[in-house]
């Protein structure tokens, strides 16, 4: 320091305007003999504050030279307005322990400094606005270095991300404006959990509900209600509801072929095959050998209501 000092006006003229493309310059110091040595930075001031505001440093404005090497920084604050070349001042005393000012730049001294209008280093997004500082402006709704991030007024939930102002965009399984809504496609009766998750009735399961617990199925558009349960439809009975009904029974030559259907043994008829076919029926007198003649069989409807079962009415 002390050659800078003590012929300030060959340092000027080897020291160019300092570069824009440094911001701060680093002075290494130490007291360079025995003994307490201070120091003093009385100006540090701008001379064109439209370009750059007045310089800083990273000690306080008074106080001891280290007696080990350290590093003092002064930076230049340019406004990045526009660009220029700011002049400044800068006035440094060292003074020793008696009080007496053993070196100091001249009263005179002048520097200058290369300013750059700001640029942001990428395009804001979403109408930011580059500021003089190089920053982003970000208009309402979002925010990030380069106005890339949205912002939602309420979080979006359950994994949801913002991807504009106030508009989230759902993971599989939830709905709504903030995700906050359960999305199951559940069958067969089943309901969606708050985990969005179905939960199946006793009958089912599955991711969805669509597997039956009832197998082999139900038939005859019967339903399952549990594990290998069926709750069967008006005519049906049986645990897969594989069993006509037919009220009242047939008879003992009949069977229930379909709901309150009842099918006859030949030469007998009715609604449950009660009745004899005596005219069509050759019977045989005494004496003769003949057989009786075969009769075709018969299928009557029964109009009747059914007594009580396990049908859905």
């Amino acid at each position: 320091m002390a050659p800078f000092t003590q012929d300030f006006r060959r340092a000027q003229q080897r020291m160019p305007a300092i570069p824009a493309t440094i911001p701060a310059i680093d002075f290494t110091w130490e007291a360079a003999r025995k003994g307490e040595f201070f120091y003093e930075f009385q100006l540090l001031r701008s001379l064109d504050e439209d370009i750059m505001g007045h310089p800083t440093i990273n000690v306080p404005p008074l106080g001891s030279i280290p007696a080990e090497r350290s590093v003092v920084r002064v930076s230049f604050p340019c406004r990045g307005s526009r660009d220029g070349v700011a002049a400044f001042r800068a006035i440094v005393h060292v003074i020793e322990q008696g009080g007496d000012v053993i070196l100091a730049t001249p009263e005179n001294a002048v520097f200058f400094k290369v300013c750059k209008k700001a640029g942001c280093h990428r395009p804001c997004r979403h109408g930011g606005e580059c500021t003089k500082h190089g920053v982003c402006d970000c208009p309402t709704g979002y925010s990030g270095t380069y106005c890339e991030k949205a912002l939602c007024n309420t979080q979006c939930l359950n994994g949801g991300v913002c991807i504009s102002p106030g508009v989230c965009i759902c993971p599989q399984g939830y709905s709504g404006p903030y995700c906050d809504k359960v999305n199951c496609t559940c069958y067969n009766g089943g309901r969606c959990s708050l985990l969005g998750k179905c939960i199946c009735p006793l009958s089912h399961t599955g991711e969805h509900c669509d597997q039956s617990l009832c197998q082999p199925e139900c038939h005859n558009g019967g339903r399952c209600v549990g594990p290998g349960h069926c709750k069967c439809s008006k005519g049906y009975t049986g645990d897969l509801c594989s069993h006509p009904i037919c009220t009242p029974r047939c008879g003992i030559h009949g069977v229930c072929i379909h709901p309150h259907v009842c099918h006859c043994d030949r030469g007998w008829h009715g609604q449950i095959c009660d009745k004899y076919d005596h005219p069509n029926l050759l019977v045989p007198r005494a004496g003769h050998k003949n057989k009786p003649r075969a009769l075709p069989t018969k299928v009557l409807q029964v109009e009747v209501t059914p007594e009580d079962s396990n049908y859905i009415w």
